[in-house]
């Protein structure tokens, strides 16, 4: 099988998924693909990738630039977040498969962590592909409300437009929530979102993981909340994506190597 990597900007230096996916592939296999800002270099990168790869996986700042180039042949999830984490490539070197996994790894996380969205009016903190991803999970999962919480405003109201498109009361940051998801790659003052986003009682779930997800965790703990970090939904997006790429779906063995890859590089 042809190569596979992460396409995203230089945050993903860190990112455990060549472990997880070199755990079920080979060693070697999966690869990084830093990239700036811009639509220039992820243009290029794309390019790169669809020469060469047999698929891809996308993370911030590219969700969205990927759902559009790839628009032909994106999934029903894909289509409704208006976000592509993950790609697969035929041996034409077109896309044949465009989807995101990142909300079936929401759902499962939700399940594994027992947290009740149904009827909850639930909170994002984000306005990215991730954020888009929360959304479609949220009314999936039965949420009555989304209220979204962002820097910009304009990208809030995208978000927001979103939400109330899948049938769900949205709006922006006006009300406190029963569980507030920290989807931002980047989140300047945990303490001061959750404080200004979650009931006096919530669910607080940062889709960080590792360390990245310590100052939010403290937070949520020292203000009451219930914590939950991104591994969860990490590992459930990687399964499925690995199984995209795949062409069928994982077995026992593969899953199980998959996780304690995982385990292993979140450890290191």
């Amino acid at each position: 099988m042809r190569g596979l990597a992460l396409v995203g900007d230089a945050r993903i230096a860190h990112s455990p998924s060549p472990a997880i996916h070199d755990a079920v592939f080979g060693a070697g296999t999966y690869t990084l693909l830093p990239t700036s800002d811009d639509d220039g270099s992820a243009t290029n990168t794309f390019i790169t990738a669809e020469r060469t790869l047999r698929g891809i996986n996308v993370t911030a700042p590219h969700k969205q630039r990927a759902a559009a180039r790839y628009a032909v042949v994106v999934d029903d999830d894909a289509r409704r977040a208006g976000a592509v984490n993950t790609v697969v490539f035929g041996d034409d070197h077109k896309a044949v498969v465009a989807a995101n996994t990142d909300i079936r790894g929401l759902l499962v996380a939700w399940h594994r962590a027992s947290v009740v969205v149904d009827d909850r009016v639930v909170a994002v903190v984000g306005s990215g592909g991730a954020a888009r991803a929360v959304v479609v999970a949220a009314a999936d999962a039965g949420a009555r409300a989304v209220v979204v919480h962002a820097r910009r405003l304009a990208q809030a109201e995208a978000v927001v437009a979103l939400a109330a498109s899948l049938g769900l009361r949205a709006g922006v940051a006006d009300q406190a929530s029963d569980v507030v998801v920290l989807a931002a790659a980047d989140l300047d003052d945990p303490a001061a979102w959750i404080a200004r986003a979650a009931k006096a009682t919530a669910v607080v779930h940062e889709l960080r993981y590792g360390h990245r997800a310590v100052a939010s965790r403290n937070a949520a703990l020292c203000g009451g909340h219930l914590f939950v970090d991104g591994t969860s939904m990490l590992l459930a997006q990687a399964e499925a994506a690995a199984a995209l790429f795949a062409g069928r779906a994982l077995s026992d063995g593969e899953r199980d190597a998959a996780r304690r890859a995982l385990v292993g590089a979140l450890r290191s």
